[in-house]
């Protein structure tokens, strides 16, 4: 893809800004308290904005433009359930998790339950993190490897060498600041691709849209009653609400934000903005895929076979082959795509590191040199615990990079997460639901034992399904019978007093 002065400019000028961000804001990490959770005093409308960054990613900047061209704008009733679990987690999870002072999420886990379900619900977290993320990660490189004709292989190992570099160094708070700067840069991406097609093509916007909107381009609600019906209101609306207050609210990864501000109110403003900005993102990008596919058509495009094959290389293609040169909006949409891997990679390396020392190494080293030590924090412990977060943190990235290579050959990677991930976070949220909505019940033990069978159950349904078609249950209602399991089960034991009042590490 040939580059112009401005488009070059474009992308060396975001390079160096990510890198200025990231060592000004990541400068001064001495404590595990700064590298996690940036002393507590990251400002909310900052917190924010990296939380839009992360949950946009590459899956909306390249995932929602493939599903608009290909089909219609049904994945936007996922958003009345987005926004639900959104206001869920505000009045339910965050005053649970300022209560307790914690510095990840399942600490509150065994404040409440005790060692087992904290444990269980860490190792979950880990494995939809690195499946979740692993997935983003290929979303935004294969865009990059589209654009630049690159081997995906070796642009999934660049992108996250350089998400690793940032973090190791500076820890959430570099994670805050370059995320906040990268929401900026993939939206003003989106907005560019927008004013190109106003400016440039004949009839402007009106013209696209219109012819859109006689091929029922635009078709938003599903009104289905079929419970198996993927793109029905009623089922994505059940399964977003649900699949939101996990993601947001049990996930390490997104919740970590939240933690980072002074205060439970500014820890809910950070999230209350994310929620009203969500709409307007996911209809950018939903009409960027539909001004696309009107365009071809209007030009009578024929695209080759590979990327008919997999719609994720739509939109990429697009800017490779039809935007201009010499302008500068390749080089804004290239950067946009890398703003959409490093905000969401970076993330995940931060809350997967932060989990491995506070829900693992913490309580192990106690447990090992339990009478014979100080605690943690004192005699120089804190600086070894910061050493290991930034090792971990390395060890996560090559993890991510893995998986990212292994799952190069799904094509629908948007539903694709989502379905993966479903497997797992219902049983994560169904625990952290019982802990807050009841005050005796729920067992540690049962608690693990409900967990795992949730999973368990869940992963031997998609196999089942995939091998016979005689009994089907649609992906959106994994994560609903997860949570739904997790919680009846815990339900049905007491909590011991004991475990309710373990004190903070």
């Amino acid at each position: 893809m040939a580059f112009g002065a401005a488009d070059l400019c474009v992308l060396g000028g975001y390079f160096l800004a990510i890198l200025a961000v990231g060592v000004w804001f990541g400068r001064g990490e001495r404590t595990t308290d700064d590298f996690f959770l940036g002393g507590r005093r990251q400002p909310w409308l900052i917190v924010g904005l990296s939380i839009v960054a992360t949950e946009v990613s590459a899956l909306t900047f390249i995932g929602v433009p493939a599903d608009a061209f290909n089909g219609d704008w049904s994945y936007l009733q996922m958003y009345a359930g987005a926004f639900l679990g959104r206001m869920l987690i505000i009045w339910l999870l965050l005053p649970a998790f300022y209560g307790g002072s914690v510095t990840t999420v399942y600490e509150y886990l065994g404040q409440r339950f005790g060692p087992g379900t904290r444990t269980t619900a860490s190792l979950m977290f880990f494995a939809s993190r690195i499946l979740g993320s692993g997935i983003r990660l290929l979303a935004a490189s294969i865009a990059i490897a589209v654009v630049f004709q690159w081997s995906l292989t070796w642009v999934i190992i660049g992108c996250a060498a350089v998400a690793i570099a940032y973090t190791t160094f500076g820890g959430i708070k570099a994670i805050i600041w370059t995320d906040a700067l990268q929401a900026f840069v993939f939206l003003g991406g989106g907005v560019a691709v927008v004013l190109f097609f106003a400016l440039s093509t004949d009839g402007g916007l009106s013209a696209l849209v219109s012819r859109a909107s006689e091929s029922e381009k635009l078709h938003v609600v599903t009104w289905s009653l079929d419970p198996n019906n993927v793109r029905s209101f009623w089922v994505l609306t059940i399964h977003a609400t649900i699949l939101n207050m996990a993601a947001l609210g049990t996930d390490q990864d997104l919740t970590q934000r939240m933690l980072t501000c002074p205060d439970l109110r500014r820890g809910q403003r950070s999230l209350l903005l994310n929620a009203f900005m969500g709409l307007p993102i996911v209809c950018l990008f939903l009409l960027i895929g539909s001004l696309i596919w009107s365009y071809f058509e209007q030009a009578g495009v024929v695209l080759p076979p590979d990327v008919i094959k997999s719609r994720n290389q739509i939109f990429p293609h697009f800017i490779a082959h039809v935007l201009p040169r010499g302008y500068g909006i390749k080089g804004l949409l290239v950067a946009g795509i890398f703003a959409a891997a490093m905000s969401s990679l970076d993330s995940a390396l931060g809350a997967m590191s932060s989990t491995a020392v506070t829900d693992f190494y913490r309580p192990l080293n106690r447990f090992m040199r339990r009478g014979r030590v100080a605690p943690a924090g004192a005699n120089g412990s804190d600086e070894r615990e910061l050493l290991i977060a930034r090792g971990l943190t390395l060890f996560f990235g090559v993890v991510l990079a893995c998986v990212a290579i292994a799952f190069q050959e799904h094509d629908d990677l948007l539903w694709e997460a989502f379905k993966w991930v479903g497997l797992i976070v219902g049983g994560m949220l169904g625990v952290f639901l019982l802990g807050v909505t009841t005050k005796h019940r729920g067992h540690d033990v049962a608690n693990v034992a409900a967990m795992l069978t949730s999973v368990i159950g869940l992963v031997l349904i998609k196999h089942y399904q995939e091998a016979t078609s005689v009994v089907y249950i649609a992906w959106p209602w994994w994560v609903v019978i997860g949570t739904g399991w997790t919680f009846g089960v815990g339900a049905c034991f007491r909590t011991r007093d004991a475990r309710r009042t373990e004190p903070r590490p």
